[in-house]
């Protein structure tokens, strides 16, 4: 279980999540990043300075191990294995879930398909990012935008 609080939780590992961390490598924020993923099978692939937790995104359990309660930041991206719609409809459930547990969590989410941003507003996205932009520098500057640092 994490014990830290005022932490980053990612949700899933992918290229994209790969290319952020390698955009943070200089950041003060590295040692207080929660990674869930429930499809990683060799953890060595991650960098040393992420916790990981193998899990499911949506289980309150989970959540729970990842200390969601004090995280201040949620960062969601799509599965690549699923398909667009499957994707955000879990991308949607996963931030249902953890605002669930932590409603003042600053919420970001990575939408596959147009219709699905409506909702992930409705499921309290504060901000949505869509495939077709370069991913890394934007969820980068998502993540330390001034908004969320204020």
């Amino acid at each position: 279980m994490y014990k830290g609080n005022n932490h980053f939780v990612i949700i899933g590992w992918n290229e994209r999540v790969k290319n952020l961390l390698s955009y943070l490598d200089d950041s003060l924020f590295l040692n207080k990043m929660v990674l869930i993923d429930n499809t990683l099978e060799e953890t060595h692939l991650l960098p040393d300075h992420i916790y990981f937790i193998k899990g499911d995104p949506q289980d309150t359990e989970t959540l729970v191990k990842a200390n969601i309660k004090h995280a201040t930041t949620l960062l969601i991206t799509a599965d690549p294995d699923q398909l667009e719609e499957e994707a955000d409809l879990n991308s949607i459930l996963s931030l249902i879930a953890n605002r669930g547990q932590n409603p003042s969590i600053y919420s970001i989410v990575e939408i596959l398909t147009p219709k699905h941003s409506v909702n992930a507003k409705h499921a309290g996205a504060d901000q949505i990012i869509h495939r077709s932009l370069p991913i890394g520098n934007l969820m980068y500057d998502k993540m330390f935008n001034e908004q969320m640092l204020n």
